[in-house]
Protein backbone atom coordinates (compact mmCIF):
# COMPACT_ATOMS: atom_id res chain seq x y z
CA UNK A 1 0.00 0.00 0.00
CA UNK A 2 2.37 2.62 -0.80
CA UNK A 3 0.61 4.81 -2.83
CA UNK A 4 -2.37 6.36 -0.03
CA UNK A 5 -4.43 7.73 -2.98
CA UNK A 6 -5.77 4.23 -4.40
CA UNK A 7 -6.75 2.06 -1.26
CA UNK A 8 -8.98 -0.23 -1.97
CA UNK A 9 -11.23 -1.20 1.24
CA UNK A 10 -13.26 -4.38 1.70
CA UNK A 11 -15.89 -4.12 4.84
CA UNK A 12 -17.35 -7.72 5.80
CA UNK A 13 -20.43 -6.76 8.24
CA UNK A 14 -23.64 -8.66 8.18
CA UNK A 15 -25.22 -5.72 9.83
CA UNK A 16 -26.64 -3.48 6.86
CA UNK A 17 -26.60 -0.25 9.06
CA UNK A 18 -23.35 -0.51 10.42
CA UNK A 19 -22.33 -0.72 6.48
CA UNK A 20 -23.89 2.33 5.64
CA UNK A 21 -22.44 3.70 8.42
CA UNK A 22 -18.59 3.06 7.31
CA UNK A 23 -19.74 3.78 4.10
CA UNK A 24 -20.66 7.31 4.83
CA UNK A 25 -17.79 7.90 7.21
CA UNK A 26 -15.48 7.48 4.24
CA UNK A 27 -17.19 9.37 2.14
CA UNK A 28 -17.53 12.04 4.16
CA UNK A 29 -13.91 12.04 5.21
CA UNK A 30 -13.28 13.02 1.36
CA UNK A 31 -11.29 9.08 0.89
CA UNK A 32 -12.55 8.45 -2.61
CA UNK A 33 -11.21 4.98 -2.34
CA UNK A 34 -13.16 1.78 -3.83
CA UNK A 35 -15.30 0.23 -0.72
CA UNK A 36 -16.93 -3.46 -1.35
CA UNK A 37 -19.21 -4.86 1.29
CA UNK A 38 -19.64 -8.46 2.13
CA UNK A 39 -22.09 -9.85 4.35
CA UNK A 40 -20.60 -12.76 5.72
CA UNK A 41 -17.33 -14.56 6.30
CA UNK A 42 -18.32 -16.75 3.36
CA UNK A 43 -19.27 -14.21 0.64
CA UNK A 44 -16.07 -12.69 2.03
CA UNK A 45 -13.76 -15.63 0.82
CA UNK A 46 -15.82 -16.21 -2.04
CA UNK A 47 -15.17 -12.97 -3.56
CA UNK A 48 -11.45 -12.65 -2.57
CA UNK A 49 -11.61 -15.56 -4.51
CA UNK A 50 -13.03 -14.24 -7.76
CA UNK A 51 -9.84 -13.44 -10.14
CA UNK A 52 -12.44 -10.76 -11.93
CA UNK A 53 -12.21 -9.00 -8.32
CA UNK A 54 -10.14 -6.28 -7.24
CA UNK A 55 -7.48 -7.74 -4.52
CA UNK A 56 -8.45 -5.54 -1.28
CA UNK A 57 -5.66 -3.50 0.49
CA UNK A 58 -6.89 -3.79 3.43
CA UNK A 59 -10.23 -6.36 5.05
CA UNK A 60 -12.45 -4.92 8.06
CA UNK A 61 -13.93 -7.96 9.60
CA UNK A 62 -16.48 -7.92 11.87
CA UNK A 63 -15.94 -10.98 14.36
CA UNK A 64 -19.83 -11.55 14.98
CA UNK A 65 -21.47 -12.87 11.96
CA UNK A 66 -23.59 -15.63 11.19
CA UNK A 67 -22.59 -18.51 8.53
CA UNK A 68 -19.22 -17.90 9.12
CA UNK A 69 -17.90 -15.74 11.97
CA UNK A 70 -15.03 -13.58 11.53
CA UNK A 71 -13.01 -15.40 13.50
CA UNK A 72 -12.96 -18.18 10.95
CA UNK A 73 -12.81 -16.14 8.16
CA UNK A 74 -9.89 -14.92 9.45
CA UNK A 75 -8.12 -18.54 9.45
CA UNK A 76 -9.25 -19.27 6.71
CA UNK A 77 -7.78 -16.05 5.31
CA UNK A 78 -4.50 -16.68 6.88
CA UNK A 79 -4.02 -20.06 5.60
CA UNK A 80 -4.03 -18.59 1.96
CA UNK A 81 -0.40 -17.86 0.79
CA UNK A 82 -2.77 -14.88 -1.80
CA UNK A 83 -3.66 -13.24 1.23
CA UNK A 84 -1.21 -13.63 3.52
CA UNK A 85 0.21 -9.92 3.09
CA UNK A 86 -3.44 -8.19 3.25
CA UNK A 87 -4.23 -6.23 6.16
CA UNK A 88 -6.75 -7.80 8.32
CA UNK A 89 -8.67 -5.22 10.91
CA UNK A 90 -10.61 -6.82 13.18
CA UNK A 91 -13.69 -5.50 14.39
CA UNK A 92 -15.49 -6.02 17.51
CA UNK A 93 -18.98 -4.41 18.16
CA UNK A 94 -18.97 -3.33 21.67
CA UNK A 95 -15.94 -4.04 23.62
CA UNK A 96 -12.30 -5.36 24.12
CA UNK A 97 -12.79 -8.69 25.28
CA UNK A 98 -9.04 -9.97 26.02
CA UNK A 99 -9.77 -12.87 24.77
CA UNK A 100 -11.43 -11.80 21.74
CA UNK A 101 -8.07 -9.87 21.00
CA UNK A 102 -5.81 -12.68 22.07
CA UNK A 103 -8.11 -15.11 19.42
CA UNK A 104 -7.49 -12.25 16.89
CA UNK A 105 -3.93 -11.71 16.87
CA UNK A 106 -3.40 -15.15 17.34
CA UNK A 107 -5.19 -16.11 13.66
CA UNK A 108 -3.56 -13.21 12.20
CA UNK A 109 -5.27 -10.23 12.12
CA UNK A 110 -3.10 -7.26 11.91
CA UNK A 111 -5.36 -5.03 14.36
CA UNK A 112 -7.85 -4.37 16.73
CA UNK A 113 -10.91 -2.14 17.00
CA UNK A 114 -13.83 -1.64 18.90
CA UNK A 115 -16.73 -0.30 16.42
CA UNK A 116 -17.14 3.23 17.28
CA UNK A 117 -20.73 4.01 17.77
CA UNK A 118 -20.14 8.20 17.11
CA UNK A 119 -20.00 8.59 13.58
CA UNK A 120 -17.22 11.22 13.89
CA UNK A 121 -15.35 8.92 16.00
CA UNK A 122 -15.45 6.48 13.59
CA UNK A 123 -14.45 9.20 10.93
CA UNK A 124 -11.16 9.67 12.86
CA UNK A 125 -10.51 5.83 13.50
CA UNK A 126 -10.85 4.96 9.76
CA UNK A 127 -8.47 7.88 9.27
CA UNK A 128 -5.99 6.62 11.62
CA UNK A 129 -6.27 2.86 10.24
CA UNK A 130 -5.58 3.91 6.49
CA UNK A 131 -3.00 6.57 7.39
CA UNK A 132 -1.20 3.68 9.19
CA UNK A 133 2.64 2.48 7.35
CA UNK A 134 1.20 -1.13 7.02
CA UNK A 135 4.40 -2.27 4.78
CA UNK A 136 5.89 -1.58 8.52
CA UNK A 137 3.13 -2.92 10.77
CA UNK A 138 2.84 -5.92 8.86
CA UNK A 139 7.14 -6.53 9.53
CA UNK A 140 6.37 -5.86 13.35
CA UNK A 141 3.42 -7.57 14.80
CA UNK A 142 3.11 -7.20 18.60
CA UNK A 143 0.26 -7.42 21.13
CA UNK A 144 0.77 -4.35 22.65
CA UNK A 145 0.60 -2.27 19.23
CA UNK A 146 -2.10 -4.32 18.00
CA UNK A 147 -5.60 -2.54 19.38
CA UNK A 148 -5.84 0.62 17.51
CA UNK A 149 -7.87 3.82 19.28
CA UNK A 150 -8.58 7.17 18.63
Amino acid sequence: MDNKENIRILLTDDDQDDRDFFAYAIEDIHLNFPVEFCKNGLELLNRLYDKNLFVPDIIFLDLNMPIMSGFETLQQIREDVLFKDIPVIAIYSTSASEEGIKNTFGLGANAYIVKPVDFDDLKKLLRKVIEMDWKEKLKHSALESFIITI
